[in-house]
């Protein structure tokens, strides 16, 4: 084809407002379906991350809860469950009252902005972890003799009053309940979280009656 055919095409091009009206409706067009493709793979992929990380913390709180009912299923006092946290959930932040595990996850980014997810998955059996009076077994067992038991910290060797003494006992973790329920206790990931089952003994006259609690601390 010769220089002065593909001039006399363009210059017939340029006079062409039909041709001109196509080409820039293709253009932006094509910059429009461009723009939906960003805008949807900016959407879809949050919500794939968001899926994801809502499936991590379920698995979090759902294994630490199973933990701890099974260590309460147990009959053995004093039995204690060494529970370390995967390496890969030590990122989260997770919470424990005496009613829930709760895990947090930061999902925010420069791009995405300020996004946080949560998940509290219930406890069935009421777990004790460490708060403003004890933070752990030992450390309850001598609030005990401390505060209410004259000496006696509700071991088997030294037995609570049934009739008078097992108010006060409900009575703190009653108020235990009410503070860990205001500012759960944040156990530090990189160390192992002790699950123990203890036994509190009353004595009613000559009988012997048992009630057993689930403590976890670090």
């Amino acid at each position: 084809m010769s220089g002065s055919n593909k001039t006399g095409r363009f210059a017939l091009f340029i006079r062409n407002d039909r041709a001109w009206a196509d080409f820039f409706i293709t253009r932006i067009g094509l910059i429009l379906f461009a723009a939906i493709l960003l805008l949807a793979a900016f959407k879809i992929y949050p919500m794939f991350q968001e899926r994801e990380s809502r499936l991590d913390l379920d698995t979090v709180a759902s294994d630490i809860t199973s933990k701890i009912e099974a260590i309460d299923s147990i009959t053995i006092p004093g039995y204690k469950y060494n529970y370390v946290f995967e390496e890969n959930n030590r990122d989260a932040r997770i919470e424990i009252s005496t009613e829930y595990v709760t895990v947090h996850s930061n999902l925010s980014s420069p791009i995405w902005g300020d996004r946080e997810l949560t998940h509290a998955e219930p406890v069935i059996t009421h777990v004790y972890p460490p708060n403003s009076n004890w933070s752990n077994t030992s450390g309850f067992r001598k609030y005990v003799s401390d505060t209410i038991g004259g000496g006696k910290n509700g071991d088997v060797s030294s037995p609570l009053d049934l009739k008078v003494e097992k108010q006060k006992v409900d009575a703190i973790f009653e108020s235990t309940r009410k503070e860990l329920a205001m500012s759960p206790f944040v156990p530090d990931l990189n160390k192992p979280l002790f699950i123990e089952k203890i036994i509190i003994y009353y004595k009613n006259q000559t009988e012997i009656q048992k009630r057993d609690y689930v403590f976890v601390y670090q």
